[in-house]
């Protein structure tokens, strides 16, 4: 029983003694400042609904990829050349949906930056069920650009069984970079060594007991013969 306590003393992280060291970065502070919510203006919200509605049927159903390309900022294309923006090679999910007006529920308004959510449903030639994105829309000037469009949710296709992938399930896994997570031994230990004190320790005290009791039998017995 010492054997197992000793071995799961030393599986638990050590507590350095004293109050924890704070080391602050150098340079002055940083302070975040969350920009001001504004309200959705029909101004705003046909803007809005304009660039969706030009963007899925060009760029999510891949219909007309360059007639997108002027609706994205800088930074949503970069890193994708012209030619490959042509032939379709866009940071851009794949999907045939249906309608040329597509819905969307304001996230946030902000004086520089707006977000939505887009539900689009499939096509019959989608394999697909609906899926839910985020988009998210850069003022610039005098208008809006759309700075991401990921999608956030994906709902099972008809006729099969309910499921639900959020936005993680989208990104790409340690396993599709060719690394694996795996924890180290050595906490997969520290459970199992739990468990063992919750069976050994009342096995150890019952021991204990025992051998006293068989100890004071034995005195008495002899203590009487004499």
């Amino acid at each position: 029983m010492a054997a197992v306590l000793a071995a799961s003393a030393a599986l638990l992280p050590s507590r350095s003694k004293g109050p924890p060291v704070v080391v602050a970065p150098p340079g002055p502070g940083q302070v975040v400042r969350i920009p001001p919510t504004v309200a959705m203006t029909p101004a705003r919200r046909s803007a809005i609904g304009a660039l969706i509605d030009a963007f899925v049927p060009a760029a999510v159903e891949r219909h007309a990829p360059l007639r997108a390309l002027p609706l994205v900022t800088p930074a949503f294309r970069a890193g994708v050349t012209r030619a490959d923006w042509a032939r379709g090679n866009l940071p851009v999910l794949p999907y045939a949906t249906t309608g040329s007006h597509f819905d969307w529920t304001l996230g946030y308004s902000h004086p520089n930056e707006i977000s939505v959510d887009v539900l689009l449903h499939p096509a019959p030639s989608e394999e697909l069920g609906p899926i839910a994105f985020t988009a998210v829309f850069a003022r610039r000037g005098n208008h809006w650009l759309i700075d991401s469009f990921v999608p956030a949710a994906s709902f099972a296709p008809k006729k099969k069984p309910p499921r639900i992938l959020a936005q993680p399930d989208f990104t790409p896994s340690l396993a599709t970079v060719g690394t694996h997570s795996r924890l180290d031994a050595k906490w997969l230990l520290l459970p199992a060594a739990i468990l063992s004190l919750i069976v050994l320790v009342p096995i150890g005290f019952g021991i204990v007991h025992w051998r006293r009791g068989r100890r004071a039998m034995r005195e008495y017995r002899t203590s009487y013969s004499r």
